[in-house]
């Protein structure tokens, strides 16, 4: 399911580590739905989870904290995998909506329209596809509990990658036929550098070739790809099947 919320801020800027205000959204939504009843199907610490999402600004300028925006609309790309989880989220927007919601720095928004769309459907091994938002790579060492993030301009950048989609499709129960052939593959992308919880991560955005089983880019595609997906991370969209 793929979802399309429409946001106008009481000022024209946000912070610039704004994935981390619009996570602290859903997690509000989650927690006010129903009672907090699904709060630890999402939240609970170390819980996978199959959605992402992307936000768009109007001709944003970066500063050193904030982003200034040209105007007060922000926009909202929410995807999940999971019909269920889609219609939880969906259900707990509209309790959003039309409410002052806070953000930092004295500032605030209105979710004001919340739309859904239709999910493209792949019926072929290989697609084009466009980073809606930048896909993390990441590594992490268990033993000294430290991350290494890899961007397209890595040289082991495919290898790392392939790790990365193969267990997330591992955790989703995908096995045997269905992990034969998976493979992304850059075409025109470029590294960027994002400050997220006070760390800079390094990430990829542009334009990517993913092949596979259609039933395994299809669950991609809704649910996200990479590494943190569920903090604005790894979404992305179909541009073509005709490779």
């Amino acid at each position: 399911m793929k979802l399309v919320l429409e946001f106008a801020t009481e000022k024209n800027k946000i912070p610039i580590e704004y994935r981390v205000a619009f996570m602290h959204f859903l997690k509000s939504c989650i927690n006010n739905a129903n009672g907090g009843k699904y709060y630890d199907n999402y939240y609970e610490e170390s819980k996978s989870k199959n959605f992402s999402f992307a936000i768009f600004f109007d001709n944003p300028k970066f500063r050193e904290k904030e982003i200034e925006l040209s105007s007060n609309r922000v926009k909202m790309l929410f995807t999940t995998s999971e019909e269920l989880t889609g219609y939880i989220f969906y259900s707990s927007f509209l309790e959003k909506k039309h409410k002052r919601i806070i953000l930092p720095d004295e500032n605030s928004m209105v979710l004001r329209s919340i739309i859904k769309i239709k999910d493209p459907v792949v019926k072929n091994n290989k697609a084009i596809i466009k980073m809606n938002s930048p896909l993390v790579i990441r590594n992490h060492n268990k033993e000294t509990n430290s991350d290494y993030y890899y961007s397209c301009s890595h040289r082991n950048f495919t290898e790392e990658a392939l790790k990365v989609i193969i267990n997330q499709l591992k955790r989703e129960g995908f096995r045997g036929e269905y992990l034969d052939g998976v493979q992304i593959l850059p075409i025109k992308c470029r590294k960027v550098v994002i400050k997220h919880y006070d760390c800079f991560i390094e990430a990829s955005v542009g334009i990517f070739i993913l092949e596979g089983n259609p039933a395994v880019l299809n669950y991609l595609i809704q649910a996200g790809i990479g590494s943190r997906k569920s903090e604005g991370f790894g979404m992305m969209e179909l541009l073509t099947e005709n490779v």
